[in-house]
């Protein structure tokens, strides 16, 4: 196993050789790690989208098979709504023929109509009353038994054409009928379900054919596996071809599937699914090039990754060589080419990072492309992740060595610190559900709501104590848990919370717990070393010290590890005013009317986020708490634009979306999805669904902005700086603010009772209605607006009651 230390000292520099050699480890473990990566990431990527390609295929017969299986059930409800007429009841042809060929002129798609009485003596509209019998018939068996049923196809012995029956009873109107008096059939030819087969393709020389429930050809390319007058098809369960044959026999069993073998002396796929209408099974012969062809761009993207590594692997043994060069040279050419290699190992870090955001640019410009079908864009998304996946392994050493070299620093914001927590606990609550492990999340219920903090940092630590933890436990559970143990107070303007990350994992030993946080040093078996790059827990350690603190650790084998550090944190109490002014010029509203938005979350910190951050802009924010609630409200209330999550009860994002764009009323509504998911293929499947747009959580405000101003086409409006004589203005009007006309006290009394209760909704509607009632209390209802949309209790119901004073 690779160790360093983490900083140089004097003895570092007495002991040269050593460190020379540590560095070739680095470079050499780094590259390793990546070629190992890389590998796994393309097969797995290729595995996916050989299994997604053939399910595309799979797809096809589906298609096939709903159209059909949509077509007979029509067709059977029109027999079953006619077998119930009185004129059919009546048994009477002489009364019914004229009907029923008017019938069949009317729908089309029927070749007879026929009523056979229980002895199996029929009439049909083809050729009136027939002398033969369809007793033998197994499609009246099941009618005169009570049975609705579809047969299979038959030639007809009064018209000798190939037809399938639907047949259905005729009941008689007296309740004491136990028994059919007779039955109903309509008569259809195969045309329809031909048409419909041979329309499935998937390439050029793919075909498709379906069978009955003998193993009979209805419809098959080869006419001499089709019946005719002559002779009955031959069942493909008795044919010499044996792969056709299991196949054959697969599909009489109402099995569904896709294999691949051997058919007429090459390897094809053959997609096969069941019928549920009628004992039939459609399958569709697909030739392998046609879906496999696809994979060949994956294979290139690999082969360009491939040579990436034989490059990398090349120019680190040649910087082998020249640091055992270096080795030969006196100490204080040592002590300087100890520097170079510090520079040397940042510079190659970025040679390997250029071709790796080449291809990562490369996919993103092929997701940007309108002919790249959607199967593709999936596929690139994968490759994508996997070049993520290498870039953060050289950014680890990236950041280790600006940690060594003091160039980091920390950027703290305001931020909102419950919803920022939950964004954290939601990514990490996936990846435990992934392994089948339980996530429990125990936040103190006195946290602080606004803290000022260095987002990115905190995150990264975060979610490297979590994801070890999560990484490293097979079952149980892994607890995460935030507790206050000092809050401000005179003598201390800070909040100390204690972060604390406990598992039912493995376990460390007392050894391995000396070197956990050393650089590329990795504990456990070999599988999970070979997961990451041995540098997280020392980058997190060192950022902890440099938020002032330090992680510590208590660990026993085989009943788990508990890491833990303390922090101290700024309360911040302005963060919505924060975030919204983050931007250059601060937005505080938009022109023309108010807009409704619907925000759909199960978790009430990421609601709050939203409602805090765009009600005081002047939009109308409703909450629902989970997607079952939040379709109830969208028909109700028909919102402007809807914000959802993804995972939530009752109902989930995904589902919300998809009967959104099913239901009329609401259908073009505009969607944003809000998600802490981490994975593409989350952001793909509900922008596929319908989503119009997709927000990482959490959501950076300049990003939700932008999204609404594209969606609601607003007109934002800034606020403006004002010069010397614009504020000696407004300091004359605020103290000229006692002079405004006031409404009445019922009013003011009202309005009061509306700010107690922090309804301030309710308050800008009544603004509205005095600037409409009387345009003398339009300074006045100016007024008690702006203060509605800052959310201060305080400040509203001091500058009412002073209203209200002075009417008494």
């Amino acid at each position: 196993m690779i160790r360093a230390n983490s900083s140089l000292s004097a003895t570092n520099r007495e002991n040269h050789p050593s460190r020379n050699l540590l560095i070739r480890f680095i470079l050499g473990g780094t590259t390793l790690i990546v070629s190992i990566s890389a590998y796994f990431s393309y097969q797995a990527a290729r595995n996916m989208m050989l299994k997604d390609l053939r399910h595309s295929a799979f797809l096809e017969v589906q298609r096939g098979s709903a159209e059909i299986e949509q077509w007979l059930h029509v067709r059977q409800v029109e027999v079953q709504t006619l077998a119930n007429t009185s004129t059919v009841r009546s048994l009477n042809w002489y009364v019914a023929e004229p009907y029923l060929k008017a019938e069949v002129k009317r729908i089309h798609e029927f070749f007879l109509f026929q009523i056979a009485t229980p002895d199996g003596s029929y009439s049909n509209t083809k050729v009136g009353r027939a002398n033969k019998n369809i007793r033998d018939r197994d499609y009246f068996k099941k009618a005169i038994a009570g049975n609705t049923n579809i047969s299979d196809p038959f030639i007809s012995r009064s018209t000798g054409i190939s037809l399938i029956a639907i047949s259905t009873p005729i009941w008689s109107n007296s309740a004491i009928s136990s028994s059919p008096i007779g039955t109903f059939h309509g008569n259809v030819k195969v045309d329809h379900i031909a048409d419909v087969v041979n329309s499935l393709y998937y390439g050029a020389n793919s075909y498709a054919f379906a069978l009955n429930s003998q193993g009979q050809a209805i419809v098959y390319p080869n006419s001499a596996l089709m019946s005719t007058v002559e002779k009955p098809a031959p069942s493909l369960l008795k044919i010499g071809d044996r792969n056709l044959n299991a196949i054959a026999q697969q599909m009489v069993n109402k099995q569904q599937g896709i294999e691949l073998m051997e058919i007429d002396g090459t390897k094809k796929y053959v997609a096969y699914l069941p019928l549920q209408a009628a004992n039939w099974s459609v399958a569709l012969v697909i030739p392998r090039e046609n879906i496999e062809s696809r994979l060949q761009f994956l294979d290139l993207i690999a082969l360009i990754v491939g040579g990436l590594t034989v490059t990398m692997i090349t120019v680190l043994w040649q910087v082998q060589a020249f640091e055992q060069a270096e080795l030969k040279k006196s100490k204080t050419a040592a002590d300087t080419a100890n520097h170079a290699k510090s520079e040397f190992l940042a510079n190659m870090s970025h040679e390997l990072r250029t071709p790796l955001n080449g291809i990562l640019g490369c996919a993103q410009i092929l997701l940007r492309s309108p002919a790249l079908p959607n199967q593709e864009q999936y596929h690139v998304n994968i490759i994508e992740q996997c070049g993520s996946h290498l870039l953060t392994l050289i950014n680890d050493i990236l950041d280790l060595s600006k940690i060594e070299a003091k160039k980091l620093e920390l950027h703290p914001d305001d931020v909102h610190f419950p919803s920022f927590l939950q964004g954290i606990v939601e990514i990490c609550q996936i990846r435990a559900k992934q392994k089948g492990i339980l996530f429990v999340y125990k936040p103190a219920i006195n946290l602080p709501t606004g803290v000022n903090i260095d987002v990115k940092r905190l995150r990264q630590v975060l979610l490297n104590l979590l994801g070890n933890a999560i990484k490293f436990t097979d079952q149980g559970q892994v607890t995460f848990n935030i507790e206050v143990i000092n809050q401000p107070s005179s003598d201390r303007q800070k909040h100390r919370l204690r972060c604390t990350v406990e598992d039912t994992g493995i376990g460390i030993t007392p050894a391995e717990l000396s070197k956990i946080f050393l650089p590329f040093e990795q504990v456990g078996d070999k599988k999970r070393q070979a997961e990451g790059t041995g540098l997280g827990l020392a980058i997190t350690r060192q950022l902890v010290q440099m938020m002032g603190s330090d992680i510590h650790v208590k660990s026993q084998i085989g009943h788990g590890s508990s890491f833990w550090f303390e922090l101290e944190i700024s309360e911040a109490t302005d963060w919505v005013q924060s975030a919204i002014a983050s931007s250059e010029k601060q937005i505080i509203g938009f022109e023309g009317n108010s807009y409704t938005i619907l925000m759909i979350d199960d978790r009430w910190e990421n609601r709050t986020v939203i409602t805090n951050l765009l009600q005081p802009l002047g939009f109308n924010v409703v909450e629902a708490s989970n997607g079952k609630e939040g379709l109830e409200i969208a028909i109700a209330l028909k919102p402007d634009l809807i914000i959802t999550d993804l995972l939530m009860p009752e109902m989930d994002g995904f589902e919300l979306i998809e009967h959104i764009r099913h239901t009329p009323e609401i259908q073009n509504v505009k969607i944003i999805v809000s998600s802490a998911s981490v994975f593409e293929a989350d952001k793909h499947r509900s922008l596929q669904a319908g989503g119009n747009a997709f927000l990482s959580k959490p959501i950076h405000v300049d990003e939700l902005l932008d999204q609404l101003e594209k969606y609601l086409n607003l007109v934002w409006i800034y606020k403006q700086s004002q010069p010397d004589g614009e504020k000696a203005k407004e300091a004359t009007a605020n103290s000229q603010s006692a002079q405004l006309t006031s409404p009445s006290p019922q009013v003011l009394q009202e309005l009061v009772t509306f700010a107690s209760k922090g309804n301030f909704n309710a308050i800008l509607k009544w603004a509205d209605q005095l600037e409409e009632t009387d345009i003398t209390f339009a300074p006045f209802a100016n007024e008690i607006r702006q203060l509605a949309r800052q959310f201060d209790e305080d400040l509203i119901l001091n500058f009412l009651t002073q209203y209200a004073m002075e009417t008494v």
